[in-house]
């Protein structure tokens, strides 16, 4: 799923430069932004969310662009550069959660530097670990001016009325030296304990000593009830859904609303959607869109039934996506087919294009190979045999991916002449009729099978290369 990129985080500089308005908004998009980092939202949306008057939004987006967080795509949605995939094998902390709070009152009344302090902390050490340095680094100062980290702080003064505005909301807990003791929004004296602490008494402070030794040294971190993890916005969230926006956006159009349904049924439809993500990339999220447009054009009446029997995201995968899949894997085998007329007479030869064409479909027949029904995969490889059977040959020869194909197809006629005295034919004919991958199938039924001789002929004729016998 999508998250904030830590590393995006960290960059101070260019956080000073942004408003506190865009500060705001970075938390709201990224919870908004999908697997190809299109941030599905609109403007209304943003307007409804609260996070700023109306008539600054195209400006606070416009500072974003400006330093290239975001950028608007040729199909006119806005993508986000400052998220980033989190993944199973991936264990460095390379994101930061979307968290609940980033849609709290609280934090959309932060002011900037309250917000950049918030970020700091934030991307510095693992949520709700703490990270410690010298107080006297939290400010600009000429004692320790190559040692600050936090430039934006004019003083120490300016500094502490910040630390203790987050502290008091709830934001940040905050350890004084060796101490074992939590300071957080339910302590007494806290701004009395913190100025003693740092050694300022009346209206001095004590001489700040360039010995690191004397330093004081502060613990700080977020507070552990913001970032437990029943605190993270799911993505199932109706108020977040990020990767299912486009689905919730298209639904609506044909009269339909993902509200009603469970987190168990939206997450089978999220989990086939970022499959064809870590295949295929952002040419897969093309694709698995628009099967959902062509799906709702012409079946909008089944979107519930599907979603309650949980079978409607296995129904966009293999009615939807697999056969443009398979229609790309076409246009590749098209490409050479007219490369070799054009250009050769003879093979074995490998083209440029033969060679795009081999490493273009690997990943889309690997899906296919795994994804696809047996019915899909017969139909396929006779079809290919029928119009570029050469090229299909040369494909299943020199490439180990097709090779395999080609080996599941043959085990799959092996298993239907063992299993069921089935020939070829009769297997594609089956797979005309969508039977062989049917969970339940006797050899009686197969054998009661009324049609077969009937409709053999004109079956079989789908593929002109294929002899007809009685």
């Amino acid at each position: 799923m999508t998250m904030l990129s830590r590393e995006m985080l960290k960059q101070q500089r260019i956080l000073k430069s942004l408003s506190s308005v865009s500060l705001r908004l970075i938390p709201f998009l990224a919870a908004n932004t999908d697997l190809d980092k299109r941030i599905n939202i609109m403007l209304e949306h943003i307007k409804a969310a609260n996070i700023m008057t109306p008539r600054l939004i195209k400006e606070a987006l416009g500072k974003l662009e400006k330093i290239e967080w975001i950028y608007r795509g040729k199909d006119g949605y806005l993508y986000s550069n400052f998220n980033t995939i989190s993944t199973a094998d991936n264990h460095n902390f390379h994101y930061i959660n979307l968290y609940k709070f980033f849609q709290s009152d609280e934090f959309k009344k932060l002011y900037k530097r309250q917000l950049q302090f918030l970020f700091y902390i934030l991307s510095a050490k693992l949520p709700g670990h703490e990270h410690s340095l010298a107080i006297e680094h939290l400010y600009q100062n000429r004692t320790n001016a190559k040692d600050v980290k936090l430039d934006f702080f004019i003083s120490f003064e300016d500094m502490i009325s910040n630390l203790l505005d987050l502290i008091n909301k709830g934001f940040f807990e905050v350890r004084l030296a060796a101490s074992k003791e939590i300071l957080n929004k339910n302590t007494k004296n806290l701004k009395e304990r913190l100025y003693t602490f740092a050694e300022k008494t009346g209206k001095r402070k004590k001489r700040m000593s360039q010995n690191e030794v004397k330093h004081h040294i502060i613990h700080i971190r977020i507070a552990k009830d913001l970032v437990s993890k029943d605190q993270i916005c799911d993505i199932y969230d109706m108020t977040r859904l990020a990767t299912l926006q486009d689905l919730k956006c298209i639904a609506k159009d044909f009269g339909c609303s993902l509200d009603s349904f469970d987190v168990k049924a939206l997450e089978k439809v999220h989990m086939v959607k970022a499959k064809i993500y870590k295949e295929f990339g952002d040419v897969g999220i093309q694709l698995y869109r628009e099967g959902l447009k062509d799906f709702f054009k012409n079946r909008s009446h089944a979107f519930q039934n599907l979603m309650e029997n949980g079978d409607f995201g296995n129904t966009i995968k293999n009615f939807y996506v697999i056969p443009r899949i398979e229609q790309r894997l076409k246009s590749l085998f098209e490409q050479v087919k007219n490369d070799y007329f054009t250009k050769v007479d003879t093979f074995p030869y490998q083209s440029l294009n033969f060679k795009h064409a081999i490493k273009d479909s690997k990943p889309f027949i690997s899906y296919i190979m795994e994804e696809s029904y047996n019915d899909n995969l017969i139909i396929l490889d006779r079809e290919l045999e029928a119009v570029y059977s050469l090229i299909y040959y040369q494909f299943t020869q020199v490439d180990k991916t097709w090779y395999e194909f080609k080996e599941k197809i043959e085990k799959i006629y092996k298993n239907e002449a063992e299993a069921h005295g089935n020939d070829r034919n009769k297997v594609f004919y089956l797979a005309i009729q969508r039977q062989l991958s049917q969970k339940e199938r006797t050899i009686s039924e197969i054998k009661r099978d009324s049609n077969y001789k009937r409709e053999r002929r004109e079956k079989l004729l789908y593929n002109p290369y294929v002899a007809i016998t009685e």
